[in-house]
């Protein structure tokens, strides 16, 4: 998937579900955004609500257990063809769990299932205990947390273990490499290992590691700007291969060649190459 079909996916999951307001969001042009959408339609990937908005359709993956009591998804998830926001409690929750229009319900609702029902996460992170639920997007986990709970994602043992998951997407040998995206209400943020970005981009982000666990990071403002962010995060791995250590510059927004000012920084006191 290229980086323009990318930024289109990232902003209907943050609300835009429109092409008008894709096109806002984004601010690409309105021929690269139907592109966008075409391609993402055709791999049904991406469809029109009956209100006319776009929603993602992340094919249904196998589930291993059973929603049981659990309807938290009903609730911080957001239902554009039912009209329903983020962090609303949906009108068609029965007492007891369950939905009264199971059978009807929209698509959205058909093709989700979170982490833990996949599988992918343990007991302790029951959605209705946990009070977060965990789901896989294109090309992202996202954890939407409950306002109710509003802090739990940082505390300890879930924050050790949301940590373990983004190394994991960040790392990973076979598939695709995926972010990790914790939203609080309005607020969003993208782990890198224990490093917290708060208020990623819809463009992307570059890093690099200074420990095993932590990272540098440039947030990019657009697709223009990414690239040049990656060629820089290229340079700075191969001064690191070629000399071991290459200190990590400050500022946002490097223009080539790289490896001249790259160079020229001045090494930190008590620095050492990341592993």
């Amino acid at each position: 998937m290229d980086q323009v079909t990318l930024v289109v996916v990232r902003a209907v999951e943050g609300g835009a579900t429109t092409t008008k307001g894709i096109i806002g969001a984004t601010g690409l042009s309105r021929l690269k955004v139907e592109r966008a959408l075409g391609t993402l339609e055709k791999q049904k990937l991406l469809f029109r609500e009956s209100q006319g908005s776009w929603a993602l359709g992340i094919p249904v993956r196998p589930t291993v257990r059973q929603c049981g009591s659990c309807t938290l998804c009903c609730k911080v998830l957001e239902v554009t063809d039912l009209g329903k926001p983020l962090n609303t409690v949906c009108n068609h929750i029965q007492a007891g769990g369950g939905c009264e229009i199971y059978s009807e319900r929209p698509r959205q609702c058909r093709s989700f299932s979170c982490a833990w029902l996949q599988g992918h996460l343990d007991d302790d992170w029951f959605p209705e205990t946990a009070g977060m639920v965990a789901h896989f997007g294109l090309d992202s986990l996202n954890v939407q947390v409950d306002l109710a709970a509003a802090e739990r994602w940082r505390e300890e043992p879930c924050f050790s273990k949301l940590c373990e998951l983004s190394l994991k997407g960040l790392r990973v040998s076979e598939g695709h490499p995926y972010a990790t995206l914790v939203m609080v209400g309005n607020d969003k943020y993208l782990l890198l290992g224990r490093t917290i970005v708060p208020a990623p981009t819809l463009f992307g982000t570059a890093f690099v590691p200074i420990t095993h666990d932590s990272f540098r990071y440039w947030k990019a403002t657009s697709l223009e700007h990414l690239q040049r962010l990656n060629d820089r995060v290229i340079e700075i791995q191969r001064i690191r291969q070629e000399f071991g250590y290459c200190a990590i510059p400050d500022d946002d927004d490097p223009y080539p060649p790289y490896r001249p000012s790259l160079l020229q920084q001045p090494e930190q006191p008590g620095a050492a190459g990341a592993p």
